[in-house]
């Protein structure tokens, strides 16, 4: 490390340095990280020829880079220097935040904000290190422990990050208006790009200082490449040699009569942008841009675009989509750690290139590990490891500029005396294929990592069928191409290969069969598997909008799930790694995933490959609310409520369709109670005042008997009508009555009209609720709809076998929920439900507390989802405290007479909150009150000591444990969703943990009290 003392004793004091090494997530170029992946990703930021300003670190919190460190502790520092610095982090564009140590105080500044050239309008804050309270203020605002719980981006600091401004948001909108420009001034849009996409890497060789004002000079007769541009004479020049030194590949001249059709205005267009000049206003400003800072992974990304509109109309049907770097890093992160630096990398749909240059760059820094870094290195990885496929042949063009730039980049020898080094080998023709993918030539070449974004657009039969080869057998699910690339990329990996593909979601739950058995081979064909769910962000910019392009084309940005596996048979006890990443507030703004530990479980590939309802509750359940569904599933006392309608005769169906030109005869309906959405009520269903059917012919009318009484009618939206907020609902209804196909109706006709009433009771409870939310194969992956599959594939007693007694109390509970209902007798219908599903205390715990958690994702509405993620009140942490609480107590009980005080909770900062446990010997005393304090002056040292470099045992993905005598402090960000009943248990589970593997330290918070010998006291037979 070649930073100052002073720069590493301040970070250690905010915990990102601890034990005289960085803490997790921080990267740096210290010794002991020379071989970690995550440093080949970071590693062109500490080239110091390339950065002069001194980056000294990267902390990433979950996977995505939140903060650069700079040390200015051992030179003057002025306010131009940190303008500089600030310029540097912007075009690199990677995290939102640049933290700049000074001699005596911390400069946060925001990196997303667009270089002003003034250092007040980029600082979000000004910490002084000289001082006791400034150095706690700065840890407790911009320390390790506010990142990990998430607990910064709530803070008044963080509020003014917008990625709206980032370096990639800003040129993809002037690079749009400079195209907007040319194409209004009679250019086509073909080659208004290609003519952008020249003027970009042009200016990339001279911000790299390989062509030199002397050579421009020399060759087109100018010293700056914006009056080369302005030249009829020689901008024509510079294009030839673009197309020469780069073989072609660098944006050719394939529209025909290029040089007749460009004029003096276009390329004074050019020039402009590179002078400075908004192209929509023209007025002059300094050019931010810095093409040597600017990753080249931003610039394919941000490029990407311009491949809609190449394509036209195709656009589309082809799947083309812009894929944000952080899904890059990440979807990388998962296959190339471990990796050989010889993998061969093959991206069967691959745009722009993002993935195979940020590939490339991987490969490259773990080839120079144990070879002399060389530009004969960096060619052999291009030439001979990095494979592309694109069905668009504008999009291959944007990777051949893509990867040019990434050699250029990666160059350890550049220089500008003799410019033939930079001709390179044909890339397009020999590494970047213009096929469909199952046409692709190929041959017989076997790849180490497959990596992607294939479409997932479905253009129907005849757009489809140039994807999918007609031999290929494998089963798919329905109107899923991306399943199709899947299977085609895996006949080109060998066994150990690895694969992370960018798919849509929705099939993953779909309980269809033709879904279910392709889930079921997919996950016995891999191991290692790991899925990775992001469609709780799906309306929050996860696939940034591109701003409309001429032809009008959209991106598909619906539910997205990252599929990563090793090819190979699985061993019998395999496990599948699942994670859910959840909503923030923030990500809109910042684009940070705030993807933790805690977000990850692991279920056997046996319990999930068959059940998408397992899966389902392993992906957005956390461990206990998985456990709890996995009893119900596997409970010998439930059935199927499909599986008891057809064994008892009873007809499940949904209604008819009005509207569509329907010609299905519905004379025989004609006369009865007409129930649609607007007519609905649950509960309980008066037909009195609802108007008659009157239609002759509808959409799949149904037989009569679909429609006779008494009927269930379950719902497949309209969640917002239910009892209670979270619920689903039901209604019954005595009386013969017709339904559109908004609804699945449950005919009792013939059978005892109590059994109605018992389901409809039953349909009405938090535990189904519960089950539909986490289960439910369209919640909270798109809009919020129970079909009549996921109806059928509920788990319920088994209703025949309820005695006249039972069934009776039902019925009587449910007319008087539908005439007065209340919070009681709804308790107490829900108490009924769940004695029949046998449920133990600890996982009816979990049903008692669920429908907050079902709220957000039944009703699907943002409001829902900020309650979520609300302060949480000082009533559920005491809930919180009672359920630790009370195993704790069941453990202590084993071995001792100690006892857990809930006492208080503890506001650490302004978003975070720890619960105290206090262990008493003795009989339990009353408590005067519960209550949200302040942590007095020696639990203000404690977490100051916890919150800078705790052991990392102590941390488990957003929270924190402290074990202080005679106490345990448990620490997490103040949201609701972190404080539940079914948390208490996992924080449980989570202390015992700690003792059984001795990781737990005490830390005396009155050094006169004796030390507390937890693993002795907790332990547990």
């Amino acid at each position: 490390m070649s930073a100052s003392r002073s720069f590493w004793n301040t970070l250690r004091r905010a915990g990102f340095v601890r034990d005289g090494g960085p803490a997790d997530g921080m990267i740096t170029v210290a010794p002991e990280q020379a071989h970690d992946p995550a440093l080949g990703r970071y590693a062109f930021l500490f080239d110091r020829n390339r950065f002069p300003v001194a980056i000294e670190g990267i902390f990433r919190s979950g996977s995505t880079p939140v903060l650069m460190f700079v040390d200015a502790t051992s030179a003057p520092f002025f306010e131009a220097s940190a303008v500089d610095c600030h310029r540097m982090a912007w075009n690199v564009g990677l995290a939102p935040l640049l933290w700049i140590n000074l001699d005596d105080r911390v400069l946060i500044l925001d990196s997303y904000r667009r270089p002003s050239g003034r250092l007040a309008d980029v600082t979000l804050a000004e910490f002084p290190t000289t001082t006791r309270a400034g150095m706690e203020n700065l840890v407790t605002v911009c320390g390790r422990l506010a990142f990990d719980t998430g607990a910064f981006w709530s803070s008044e600091f963080a509020r003014r990050i917008d990625r709206q401004h980032r370096v990639d948001a800003v040129l993809l909108r002037e690079l749009t208006a400079v195209e907007r420009k040319l194409t209004r001034s009679g250019l086509p849009p073909l080659l208004a790009q290609k003519l952008i996409g020249r003027t970009i890497f042009s200016q990339y060789l001279v911000d790299r200082n390989v062509l030199k004002a002397s050579a421009i000079e020399e060759m087109f007769g100018h010293t700056r490449l914006s009056d080369t541009l302005r030249s009829m004479e020689a901008a024509p020049r510079l294009f030839d040699w673009l197309r020469v030194t780069f073989n072609g590949d660098l944006f050719p001249p394939d529209v025909d009569d290029e040089r007749s059709l460009v004029c003096e205005e276009h390329l004074a267009t050019l020039a402009d942008f590179l002078d400075g000049h908004a192209a929509e206003t023209g007025q002059l400003s300094a050019f931010p841009f810095r093409f040597d800072f600017i990753p080249v992974e931003l610039v394919s990304s941000i490029y990407e675009q311009f491949a809609h509109s190449i394509a036209g109309d195709a656009a589309t049907a082809q799947g083309l989509h812009y894929t944000p770097v952080n899904l890059v890093d990440l979807a990388l992160d998962q296959v190339m750690d471990g990796v050989s630096g010889r993998a061969k990398v093959l991206d069967p749909a691959c745009g722009s290139g993002v993935f195979l240059v940020e590939a490339m760059r991987r490969l490259v820094w773990l080839r120079s590990r144990v070879e002399p870094n060389s530009r004969e290195l960096v060619r052999a990885v291009l030439r001979d490891q990095i494979f592309g496929v694109d069905i668009n042949a504008g999009a291959l063009q944007v990777a051949a500029f893509s990867l040019y730039l990434a050699a250029l980049e990666l160059d350890p020898d550049v220089h500008a005396d003799d410019l033939t080094w930079l001709r390179f080998d044909h890339l397009i023709g020999r590494n970047l294929l213009h096929a469909s993918f199952f046409d692709a030539p190929l041959g017989d070449q076997q790849f180490d990592v497959v990596v992607g974004n294939p479409p997932w657009t479905y253009a129907g039969a005849a757009g489809i069928d140039d994807r999918r080869p007609t031999q290929d057998k494998v089963v798919q699910p329905r109107r899923s191409p991306d399943w199709a690339f899947l299977w085609q990329a895996r006949r080109h990996a060998s066994i150990g290969s690895r694969m992370a593909l960018l798919m849509k979601a929705t099939p993953f739950f779909s309980k269809d069969r033709v879904a279910t058995e392709a889930r079921r081979l997919l996950l016995h064909s891999f191991t290692d598997v790991k899925l990775v769910n992001f469609s709780q962000l799906r309306n929050e910019g996860l696939f940034p909008s591109l701003v409309a392009r001429v032809n009008g084309g959209k991106v598909n940005a619906g539910p997205a799930l990252m599929f990563c596996g090793t090819v190979g048979e699985p061993a019998d006890d395999a496990v599948v790694e699942v994670a859910n990443v959840p909503w923030s507030r923030h990500f809109r703004r910042n684009g940070v995933l705030e993807l933790s530990s805690d977000d990850y479980q692991q279920p056997r590939v046996a319990s999930v490959a068959g059940d998408p309802v397992l899966l389902k509750a392993a992906v957005f359940g956390n461990a206990r609310e998985f456990e709890v569904v996995q009893s119900i599933q596997h409970s010998a006392t439930l059935t199927r409520l499909g599986e008891w309608c057809r064994a008892a005769g009873v007809r499940i169906q949904e209604g008819l369709q009005v509207g569509g030109g329907g010609k299905g005869d519905a004379s025989a309906l004609a006369g009865l109670p007409f129930i649609d959405m607007e007519a609905y009520r649950p509960v309980y269903g008066h037909t009195r005042r609802i108007r008659r059917f009157d239609l002759q012919h509808v959409h799949r009318a149904r037989d009569r008997d679909t429609y006779r009484a008494p009927l269930v009618l379950c719902p497949e939206a309209g969640f917002a009508r239910a009892l209670q907020r979270g619920r689903y609902s039901a209604a019954v209804l005595h009386e013969d009555a017709v339904f559109t196909h908004s609804f699945t109706g449950v005919s009792f006709a013939g059978h005892d009209p109590l059994l109605a009433d018992t389901l409809a009771l039953i349909l009405n409870s938090k535990i189904i609720a519960f089950l539909l939310a986490l289960g439910g194969s369209n919640t909270g992956l798109k809009q919020p709809k129970i079909e009549k599959i996921d109806l059928e594939a509920l788990a319920v007693p088994d209703l025949s076998s309820l005695s006249a007694t039972v069934r009776s109390r039902f019925s009587e509970v449910l007319r008087a929920l539908g005439e007065r209902p209340s919070a009681t007798l709804l308790a107490a219908a829900d108490d009924m439900v769940l004695d029949l599903y046998g449920l133990g205390s600890h996982d009816r715990a979990i049903i008692e507390d669920a429908l907050p958690r079902t709220r957000p994702i039944l009703l699907d509405s943002r409001q829902e989802r900020e309650i979520e993620v609300d302060r949480v009140t000082a009533a559920q942490l005491h809930d919180y405290g009672s359920e630790l609480a009370h195993w704790l107590d069941t453990a202590l009980r084993e071995t001792s007479s100690a006892r857990t005080v809930v006492s208080r909770a503890l506001r650490v900062s302004p978003d975070v909150v720890a619960m105290r446990f206090e262990i008493q010997d003795g009989p339990t005393r009353p408590l005067d009150g519960f209550a949200i304090v302040d942590p007095d002056l020696f639990e203000t040292g404690l977490f100051a000591e916890r919150g800078i470099g705790g052991p990392p045992s102590f941390r488990t993905g957003r929270s924190m444990r402290v074990y202080a005598s005679p106490a345990i402090y448990i620490v997490k960000p103040d949201e609701r969703r972190q404080w539940t009943r079914s948390h208490a248990q996992i924080d449980f589970r989570r202390i015992l943990d700690d003792i059984r593997s001795e990781r737990v330290r005490v830390v005396n918070v009155v050094g006169a009290l004796p030390r507390w010998d937890m693993p002795h006291t907790l332990a547990l037979n």
